[in-house]
């Protein structure tokens, strides 16, 4: 959802690997709503030829541990879209999409290996909804199917029916996550205000299992499932089935769009929670101890923030919302700075017209003013 992505008014959210809206300029990342439902099909596998092989040997330097980071010269995306979905995989390679899951043309996936150029990494039959990748594989979802395709060889390795999803009425396309933990695929799919999560078995052509419903979900490294149960306390649900039930969030609307807390990604060993003021794009953020549930601390910033785990340790990226977010910087200009549990931030670095930030080796996706595309800039 990062997801993922937080916005003002909206439901519960899953917070996703990576969806993101990007108008002209750049995207406030937004955490989901609309409708969308959760019942299993049968599956399938099948085999076909990618366009490339999606696997290549990291030739990207270790990232800076401290002080402020550096930005890279852009790579270009070759696409022009509204909204795009990205990931990446443990070895630095970045995967990106326009996202249209409701357009039935066919869809090109794209990667970037390393510092080296955009390539077709998949064609895919319909709209994209959400993308994720682990070490073997590069998976693609779109609101009919779960897509694998192997990354050393390129080949199409799985497929699965996705769980039904209804964009009827949707206020957004983000009803659709993908991520990846302890060697298994999640798919969080969104109905209201009740997100579903499914696990996939990827050397398995078993139907999606669901795992958990709640009113929004983050999903650790170790495939650790943290969401708010329905009655409103944080859970932590592991791989061995061992179950933390941590506080209950604000659950009180205040009529002005706030007064409600939504689970919104996983980072520093934390789980990272928002709660929108309602009005404009303030936003109070809490922190809870990945392992206990405990509160570590809180602060306020903004609905547009986002929080990514990286190499490089915890990162936030602060969108420009009309004035440059970093000092000094000429608008519209993003800021991605060095965040720690408690929410203090140090070392700002501009970014443009940044409308993501991912991880684990750190970088943005840049809406590209001269061409109305997108580029990849990684930091260092």
């Amino acid at each position: 959802m990062l997801h993922a992505d937080p916005i003002h008014s909206r439901p519960r959210t899953a917070a996703a690997a990576a969806l993101f809206l990007a108008a002209a300029a750049l995207l406030a990342a937004c955490s989901s709503s609309p409708s969308t439902s959760g019942t299993t099909t049968t599956t399938t596998t099948a085999t076909h030829h990618a366009a490339t092989s999606t696997t290549s040997a990291s030739t990207l330097p270790p990232p800076a541990t401290a002080g402020p980071l550096t930005p890279g010269a852009p790579t270009a995306f070759p696409f022009a879209a509204d909204r795009v979905t990205a990931a990446e995989s443990p070895d630095g390679a970045v995967f990106a999409a326009p996202q249209d899951p409701t357009n039935p043309a066919p869809a090109i996936a794209w990667v970037v290996d390393g510092n080296g150029p955009a390539a077709i990494a998949e064609h895919v039959p319909t709209g994209i909804a959400a993308l994720a990748a682990d070490a073997n594989n590069f998976y693609v979802a779109t609101y009919s199917n779960v897509y694998a395709y192997d990354r050393a060889s390129g080949n199409q390795s799985g497929q699965w029916n996705m769980p039904t999803v209804n964009a009827a009425n949707s206020s957004d396309s983000d009803l659709v996550a993908l991520a990846t933990g302890a060697g298994n695929l999640y798919v969080s799919v969104t109905q209201g205000n009740i997100t579903s999560v499914y696990r996939i078995t990827p050397s398995s052509s078993a139907a999606p299992h669901l795992v958990v419903r709640g009113l929004g979900d983050a999903i650790g490294t170790d495939g650790t499932i943290y969401y708010e149960r329905t009655d409103h306390h944080l859970v932590a649900l592991a791989p061995n089935g061992k179950t933390t039930v941590g506080p209950a969030l604000a659950a009180s609307p205040n009529g002005e769009g706030g007064g409600v807390q939504y689970v919104e990604v996983v980072a520093a060993g934390a789980v990272w929670v928002s709660e929108p003021a309602g009005q404009g794009l303030d936003a109070a953020y809490t922190t809870f101890d990945a392992q206990t549930l405990a509160q570590v601390g809180s602060y306020n910033g903004s609905v547009t923030s986002s929080v990514v785990d990286t190499a490089s340790g915890p990162l936030v990226l602060q969108p420009s919302a009309g004035a440059a977010a970093c000092p000094g910087a000429q608008p519209p200009a993003a800021c991605v700075l060095r965040i720690n549990r408690q929410g203090a931030t140090s070392d700002p670095v501009s970014v443009g017209a940044a409308v993501t930030l991912i991880g684990p080796q750190p970088a943005v996706i840049v809406s590209d003013t001269t061409t109305g595309q997108f580029d990849l800039v990684r930091l260092s």
